[in-house]
């Protein structure tokens, strides 16, 4: 009998055992079931989660970039977009039509070569955050057409030249955009020759050629040859039509009648021996190429004027800006500056 007890007793509380075993191999299997639905939850979320897009992909997302997108489609960039590690200053819709590109039939009607060729003009061929960029109109960047150009911030936002950027630092995984509200063109001639190609400019040219006897000094300015140096020397000019050339009486004639010695002054005091881009201009006094005359800018609602010593009434309205030669600016004029 004892032993039957004992036995019953061994037997029950192997049971026992057997059942808490059973008990907790189903709570571990309802563990491991949990964990696995939580791996799948997560392996789902990080499919679901957004990749990082590169530089054309990005593009896609700006609403104001169709112009530029058409440009790149027609130059056929796309793919160097997706893979290059670059810096591109985007052009918006704005900046094209404020550059003279009317849409994007005006920039696919241009010979490929020749869009690749500007939009080249817009890149730095490493990524460029505005934090690390190298601002000065001293330190010329190179941009991948081999073209330098100047970034500057004179009001605390960056500009590409004259180009301001309205939205920076948009990261892709290629690269970074910067939005900007111009076209930067390459430039490819001196201001000497910009002034002997273009009509509207040769009673100026007429007067600086005979001006050259007054002050040799206009000598090595007016060389008609491509500037080698981008930065030393480099000037900016006030730049008379010849409405204003002739309204200022400084026709033909008139020019041949006045002594080199006189012009002479007249034509340097529309040079600075700096570059000067419309970004930079404010309410100041401009020292020209003799330091010893000035001349007054004013920023006015109606647009920037130049203001020359002996006619101060009478301010000159700069009505167009930033024309870039390879040794410096042009902004044209509407009054000729008298010292």
């Amino acid at each position: 009998m004892r032993l039957v007890k004992s036995y019953a007793r061994v037997y029950y509380q192997g049971r026992g055992f057997l059942f808490s075993a059973i008990n907790l191999i189903r709570k571990m299997k309802k563990l491991i079931g949990g964990l696995m639905l939580l791996i799948v939850g997560l392996v789902g979320c990080k499919e679901d989660d957004p990749q990082p897009k590169s530089i054309s992909d990005v593009l896609l997302d700006q609403q104001d970039l169709t112009i530029l997108r058409a440009a790149i489609s027609h130059a056929g960039l796309q793919d160097a977009f997706k893979t290059s590690s670059v810096t591109l200053f985007a052009p918006n819709d704005e900046g094209f039509k404020a550059s003279g590109y009317a849409d994007a039939g005006a920039i696919t009607s241009l010979p490929p070569e020749q869009v690749r060729a500007l939009i080249t003009n817009h890149v730095i061929t490493s990524p460029l955050p505005v934090e690390s960029m190298p601002f000065g109109l001293s330190n010329p960047v190179k941009m991948m057409s081999n073209a330098r150009l100047f970034l500057s911030n004179p009001d605390g936002t960056p500009y590409l030249n004259h180009g301001k950027s309205v939205k920076s630092n948009i990261l892709a995984n290629n690269g970074v955009i910067h939005i900007i509200n111009r076209v930067i063109p390459i430039p490819t001639q001196s201001l000497a020759q910009i002034i002997k190609n273009t009509p509207d400019f040769s009673l100026f040219r007429q007067a600086t050629r005979r001006a050259i006897a007054g002050d040799p000094r206009l000598a090595t300015f007016y060389a008609d040859t491509l500037g080698s140096f981008p930065v030393d020397p480099a000037y900016t000019m006030f730049l008379p039509t010849n409405q204003a050339m002739i309204a200022g009486k400084f026709s033909q004639a008139e020019i041949n009648a006045t002594s080199p010695i006189v012009l002479a002054r007249i034509v340097s005091y529309h040079i600075m021996l700096s570059r000067l881009f419309s970004s930079f201009m404010g309410n100041s006094t401009l020292n020209m190429f003799d330091a010893s005359y000035t001349a007054t800018l004013a920023s006015k609602s109606t647009g920037l004027t130049i203001t020359g010593r002996a006619n101060p009434t009478q301010p000159a309205n700069i009505t167009k800006t930033d024309i870039t030669a390879t040794n410096g600016l042009i902004h044209v004029i509407d009054k000729v500056l008298i010292p």
